[in-house]
């Protein structure tokens, strides 16, 4: 029998611990970017403080256990735009795609950003090698844009 993810509000109280354990393995084995863990829960405690990053910050849940976490980032491009960029999906290796986790925490995010935000265009980052996030966006309906990230180290 299949059982039910839900997707629920982060919880600093009841979600810290279990989200470490997530977001130590994401880290080392998904992540498109290196991070630690002090400076995430420093970033985690500074939205949790913050009314407007509060509701941003979801978890994919299966009989009370996290499965995965989702958040996005607000802000201005350098000509005054409001943007929106989803975050890259924090799950298990074992976890992903199979269960449908990054789908459901895309579309909790979406709906959200739709209804409360009131902005109707999201960003998303992946690489032209991550093919199984590729074939998710296909099922979304997100579109590669014509701008492609690039970066330099100095």
């Amino acid at each position: 029998m299949k059982k039910l993810i839900i997707i629920d509000r982060y919880d600093p109280r009841m979600d810290k611990e279990a989200l470490k354990e997530i977001f130590k393995e994401f880290i080392a084995n998904k992540s498109y970017f290196f991070s630690h863990w002090e400076k995430f829960e420093e970033e985690l405690n500074r939205r949790t403080l913050d009314l407007q990053y509060r509701n941003s910050m979801v978890l994919a849940k299966e009989d009370g256990k996290i499965l995965g976490f989702g958040t996005y980032t607000l802000f201005k491009d350098y000509l005054g735009n409001d943007r929106v960029l989803i975050h890259q999906v924090l799950t298990r290796k074992k976890d992903s795609f199979k269960l449908g986790i990054e789908e459901k925490i895309i579309r909790e995010l979406q709906l959200y950003i739709k209804r409360s935000l009131k902005i109707d265009k999201v960003y998303f980052i992946c690489p032209d090698s991550d093919g199984a996030l590729r074939s998710l966006f296909l099922k979304l309906g997100v579109k590669k844009s014509r701008y492609i990230w690039y970066e330099n180290e100095m």
